[in-house]
């Protein structure tokens, strides 16, 4: 009647006070904490403070190499402007916006394309300087620095994914063969005529050398 009565109560029950003399015998600390926390790592772990510099440095040059685009457009125009006076692009007549906005347009596309290949061949370079190729098995932290370096190349690999908007710069890749050249050169192994996330929507894919895709094209023949 008791129980049933502090139930109602909403107040904590105890059903079992358990043994004084028990112990725990088992390592509860996680292999993260003792190369973070605890320091028994078998490699040099980055300080927490090394770690936060690098993302916010890593968060402003990225923030600063997708501004480029509308620098390197006025810049660009204002070289037209002196250079090629002959052309009379900025003259004044009744097609002058649309001139001007067509040029600003092909600027930017052409400045953001060559962004864009600048930013993936960066992400793959710091791939292989700090990963190199991976194999199969088990990267403890507190056994291996593998989880560190994938991290800290993740953090690198920002510059790729914050151009384009949603996805990054691989979203307009999506389905295409490019997207498989670049995975290619990450180090997946994928077949002719392959073609990943075609719905248009680029997915996860953070270890392409454990990633294998095959495609194999079936042609049957009808004999009438």
């Amino acid at each position: 009647m008791k129980l049933n009565k502090t139930l109602e109560n909403g107040e904590a029950v105890c059903f079992n006070n358990g043994s004084k003399d028990a112990q725990v015998d088992d390592d509860t600390i996680t292999p993260f904490g003792k190369a973070f926390y605890m320091n028994e790592a078998k490699y040099t772990v980055y300080p927490y403070f090394m770690i936060l510099c690098v993302g916010i440095v890593v968060t402003a040059l990225s923030a600063a190499y997708w501004s480029i685009c509308a620098v390197a457009a006025a810049q660009i125009l204002r070289q037209i402007h002196i250079h090629l006076v002959y052309l009379q692009l900025f003259d004044m007549n009744w097609y002058r916006l649309g001139t001007l906005y067509g040029l600003t347009a092909v600027c930017f596309v052409v400045v953001m394309s060559i962004q864009g290949i600048l930013s993936m061949l960066w992400v793959i370079l710091t791939k292989w300087i700090l990963l190199g190729r991976r194999q199969e098995g088990r990267y403890d932290w507190d056994q291996s620095s593998y989880c560190q370096r994938w991290q800290l190349h993740l953090t690198l690999s920002r510059f790729m994914f914050k151009g384009y908007g949603y996805g990054g710069v691989l979203a307009p890749f999506a389905g295409s063969a490019y997207i498989v050249w670049f995975y290619r050169a990450m180090g997946a192994k994928m077949g002719r005529n392959c073609a990943i996330w075609a719905s248009g929507r680029p997915g996860l894919m953070t270890e392409p050398d454990l990633v294998e895709v095959c495609f194999i094209l079936l042609l049957s023949t009808i004999t009438f």
